[in-house]
């Protein structure tokens, strides 16, 4: 399949360190407190190693999946052990003590966070391919692509199941995806999350082709 080469994966990640600053500013407006939201480097691995990314195969692990369709498809993940998340979870409501259970209130929160960081990076990409996300598409683009996230979806599985549950139906057609460790740090407290970019395979191919 299609893949990347380490330049244009060099220049995808400066489109998405322009959005982690959007991020950045975003989630400080929403939380009420400094946010800084940073990543590293994009690294274009195989699903197996972007499956240990997520977490050791003998323990649970949670993530926030967000389906992207449009011109330019595929699936945006952030995943975190149960410790970051509640760390989180424990800033967003201003609470003393962590929880040790994920609750609709923690689940909300790591959502809403996903949705805000998600669409600030894909937003970044939409600018920087002249496209639309979260909102109607130009008529008169000449790229004419519209990049649509649907609402994050939580789950809290084995890395192995979650990454089933994000491809299925795809996994004859992808054999990599592109992976980097992204930090949120408020108030000087940093919380480790990955996030994991998996573009269909022919929106994989359409990046190799519009990305210099």
């Amino acid at each position: 399949m299609k893949s990347l080469t380490n330049h244009q994966l060099e220049r995808l990640t400066g489109y998405l360190l322009a959005g982690a600053a959007d991020a950045s500013h975003a989630l400080s407006i929403w939380l009420g407190r400094k946010v800084q939201v940073s990543m590293e480097p994009l690294k274009s691995v195989s699903l197996e190693d972007a499956t240990e990314q997520l977490g050791a195969p003998e323990h649970s692990v949670c993530a926030c999946c967000m389906r992207v369709s449009g011109a330019l498809s595929g699936q945006l993940l952030f995943g975190f052990d149960d410790a970051s998340g509640m760390r989180l979870c424990d800033a967003i409501l201003s609470r003393e003590q962590t929880s040790t259970k994920w609750g609709e209130l923690e689940m909300s929160a790591v959502m809403e966070t996903t949705n805000i960081v998600g669409c600030a990076f894909l937003n970044s990409l939409a600018n920087t391919f002249r496209t639309s996300i979260c909102l109607p598409r130009v008529a008169d683009d000449p790229m004419d692509k519209a990049w649509i996230p649907t609402p994050p979806i939580f789950v809290r599985d084995y890395a192995a199941a979650i990454m089933q549950f994000v491809l299925v139906n795809q996994t004859h057609e992808l054999d990599s995806a592109l992976v980097a460790r992204t930090s949120f740090t408020m108030d000087d407290w940093p919380v480790d999350w990955r996030l994991l970019l998996i573009p269909d395979s022919a929106a994989l191919i359409e990046l190799a082709g519009i990305i210099p």
